[in-house]
């Protein structure tokens, strides 16, 4: 367990659960902001306002295969009523047994005509190294979409609105940051969006992808985000109300990252 857990603190400097992905969004270099789905509760609950019935989700990611550490996802929307909707998350990453970062959250959107949503999410965050430490917080998160257009979308995201933190003897953080992203539509075949991230910390990031649709159940996907540059590639498959997507993300020293995503509309 010991070494275990010295390779965890070596390699998750950078690697917090609130970075995770979904493999749809993955696989276009993380470029979330401005999507839409179930998936976008990981991101940018705004995303869900449009559904139109239940949809759960899941996923699945093995960082760096050879020293176990592992992200697991369960998503859930339920739309309510004018333009109504629920969402809740449970995202864990870490090394099973060893040590855990939990994040579990409930978000509520709103939809304000056919162009603008909001969303307001209060978030649940556990630290666990078992037999050593432990914290728990939380925190908030609001989100905006506004459509331009059916083939323009505009995202903006805040995360951590009362810059909630672990204890200082914790050696893990909960990212304050704010989001812009873009998603267009080119035709029905090219889905391209592209997001900013600002951290408290005065660090930017990049991030932004392609989709190409080459039939109506079969998409592909590649992207590319900073700090540092990380390429990602996947895709898509659509089965009825089944939808399987798989990415990896692929760090310049760490190797390759994959990802196994479900998600069923009922």
């Amino acid at each position: 367990m010991l070494i275990r857990i010295l390779i965890l603190a070596c390699v998750s400097f950078r690697l917090h659960a609130q970075e995770f992905s979904p493999a749809p969004f993955l696989g276009m270099g993380k470029a979330a902001l401005a999507q839409e789905g179930i998936f976008s509760l990981q991101d940018n609950p705004s995303g869900i306002s449009n559904i139109q019935q239940a949809n759960v989700a899941s996923a699945y990611q093995q960082h760096f295969g050879s020293v176990g550490i592992a992200t697991q996802a369960l998503y859930i929307a339920l739309p309510l009523f004018n333009q109504t909707s629920l969402g809740a998350t449970l995202v864990n990453y870490g090394i099973f047994e060893v040590t855990s970062l939990l994040r579990g959250g409930l978000s509520f959107v709103r939809g304000f005509g056919a162009h603008f949503s909001a969303a307001v999410t209060v978030n649940y965050h556990q630290y666990v190294v078992q037999q050593y430490e432990s914290d728990r917080r939380y925190s908030a998160d609001l989100g905006f979409q506004y459509a331009f257009s059916p083939a323009l979308t505009l995202g903006a995201f805040w995360r951590n609105i009362g810059q909630a933190s672990f204890s200082t003897y914790i050696d893990q953080r909960i990212p304050t940051e704010a989001g812009l992203g873009l998603r267009t539509l080119l035709g029905k075949e090219v889905d391209i969006a592209a997001d900013i991230w600002y951290e408290s910390n005065g660090q930017i990031t990049y991030k932004t992808g392609i989709a190409y649709h080459l039939h109506p159940r079969f998409v592909l996907r590649g992207g590319v985000s900073s700090d540092p540059v990380a390429f990602s590639c996947g895709f898509g498959i659509r089965m009825e109300k089944w939808h399987m997507d798989m990415a990896s993300s692929f760090h310049p020293v760490l190797g390759s990252s994959p990802q196994l995503s479900l998600s069923y509309a009922f």
